[in-house]
């Protein structure tokens, strides 16, 4: 990849979602390809601003900022206080994953799953057209970070699975409505990791070890990913070298979804 890999383009990165393992290793990829980035968090600031000291190791500005995804009002202020930072806005990457758990669809209060569209469909609509200003003056690009369990259904994930949906849906909306003024909009679908919400989940009870052993199974590759995995994905849409790529969704997955 070309040392500029933005192509020149004023401004830096958001990422929403920077005290998790695949926001983290996002920024951190960013910053390799020489951008500045804020990242959000929502409730851990401490793991939130390791991933902005780790963001300006790599020579380039960084800051964390709270954020909550279920407030538009603050949402469009978090965006404003990034493009006034960095001078612009020119990638826009949403690796926000709502904690939730493993319920089956018969069970789960609808009251819950609307909770739960409220913030993360909700959230990522919010946030994607706050930036579509700051994105429009850079030609930039959004990349939503998502499942893979929306191309093979994961039993007991409707949480995760139904919201992200819908996020596949705006950011086909995205693509198609705002190509005309050099936007792009892509997503990435999350296989199987190891550590991130998965180690969440296993922790607490949601996802036994003989479950991960039937998934690793029928994973082509035979081995879960790791963060860095789904930010190289990342990097490499939101660079020039994918300046024809929009619309897209790719998995990073092993296989699984085959």
């Amino acid at each position: 990849m070309s040392a500029d890999a933005f192509g020149g383009r004023a401004g830096g990165c958001l990422v929403v979602g920077g005290s998790g393992a695949i926001g983290r290793a996002v920024a951190i990829r960013l910053a390799e390809l020489g951008a500045a980035v804020t990242v959000t968090y929502a409730g851990n600031a401490a793991a939130a601003e390791e991933t902005a000291a780790l963001v300006r190791e790599s020579g380039v500005d960084s800051t964390a900022v709270r954020l909550d995804l279920g407030d538009p009002g603050q949402v469009r202020s978090v965006v404003a206080e990034a493009v006034s930072r960095h001078g612009g806005l020119h990638t826009v990457v949403l690796a926000a994953s709502p904690t939730n758990f493993q319920a089956w669809a018969s069970r789960l209060p609808p009251e819950q799953y609307a909770e739960q569209l409220r913030i993360d469909a909700g959230g990522t609509f919010a946030v994607i057209s706050a930036a579509l200003p700051a994105l429009r003056e850079a030609r930039g690009s959004v990349v939503v970070v998502s499942t893979v369990a929306n191309r093979r259904f994961v039993l007991r994930d409707v949480l995760s699975s139904g919201p992200k949906a819908a996020n596949e849906a705006v950011v086909k909306a995205v693509a198609a409505e705002e190509g005309r003024y050099g936007v792009r909009a892509n997503a990435v679908g999350v296989g199987i990791l190891d550590e991130g919400m998965t180690q969440v989940l296993v922790d607490r009870g949601d996802i036994l070890p003989e479950h991960l052993e039937v998934a690793l199974g029928r994973i082509p590759l035979a081995s879960f990913g790791k963060a860095r995995d789904i930010a190289a994905a990342v990097g490499f849409l939101v660079s020039d070298e994918a300046r024809y790529v929009t619309g897209q969704w790719i998995d990073v997955d092993g296989g699984y979804s085959l």
